[in-house]
């Protein structure tokens, strides 16, 4: 088994401040932000979206490493994302998925029972689909991932429960969240187009931005709006 908070540690060591993260609710977005505060960060997103929206961020930042944080109650919700990933095959977007076999309240899940989510990636096409069950093969498997130009998607078997970390509420919940990575992404250097204005999150499109990229800003102005 591997202990979240220190592969997330490790992780956070490895990544340059451009990287582009995603990370389910509960523990993840928690730990994570409280390991990498700074940056463009997406925290809690709901059961089922995680994935998907890593996809999204994955086409309109394709120069950039992009990192999904899920976890096995989340994925199993939605486990259509998987066919999309492997259609896809974004060669920018790291897969990471915590497995403790639990959700956090609920229960067991259906990996506690047999339920396999990297033969599941497998079976849908996704040809690196990887479970991992130490820090070990962590270090060893994700540091040469997060370097390469391919998809790579792991399968962590954790230990269950969270790490007691101080965290701001405000980076990984609601409004203040969505600002804070919007406000990250205006001041990525990928991004295409600018902010005017102090009141709201407005865009002027460059004649050379992306339709993947833009649609995305329009997508993300519509939640804080």
């Amino acid at each position: 088994m591997v202990k979240r908070f220190d592969c997330l540690k490790l992780l956070a060591s490895w990544l340059d401040e451009h990287a582009l993260t995603v990370t389910s609710r509960g523990g993840n977005a928690r730990e994570w932000a409280h390991l990498r505060p700074a940056g463009a960060n997406f925290h809690s997103l709901n059961m089922g979206t995680c994935m998907s929206f890593a996809i999204g961020l994955a086409l309109a930042f394709p120069k950039r490493k992009v990192i999904a944080i899920d976890s096995d109650g989340s994925l199993l919700l939605d486990t259509s994302s998987l066919v999309t990933l492997a259609d896809v095959n974004p060669p920018n977007l790291l897969a990471l998925v915590f497995d403790n076999q639990a959700y956090a309240n609920m229960g067991a899940t259906a990996t506690a029972r047999g339920a396999d989510l990297a033969k599941m990636a497998q079976g849908a096409g996704v040809q690196k689909a990887v479970t991992i069950t130490s820090n070990e093969d962590f270090a060893f498997r994700v540091k040469p991932a997060l370097e390469a130009q391919a998809l790579s998607f792991f399968v962590l078997k954790s230990e269950s429960g969270r790490a007691q970390v101080k965290v701001d509420s405000r980076l990984i919940h609601g409004r203040p969240m969505l600002e804070h990575f919007i406000s990250a992404l205006l001041r990525h250097p990928d991004y295409q187009g600018k902010r005017i204005g102090r009141k709201g999150l407005r865009w002027v499109i460059t004649k050379d931005q992306s339709s993947q990229q833009l649609d995305f800003a329009h997508a993300l102005a519509h939640c804080v709006s």
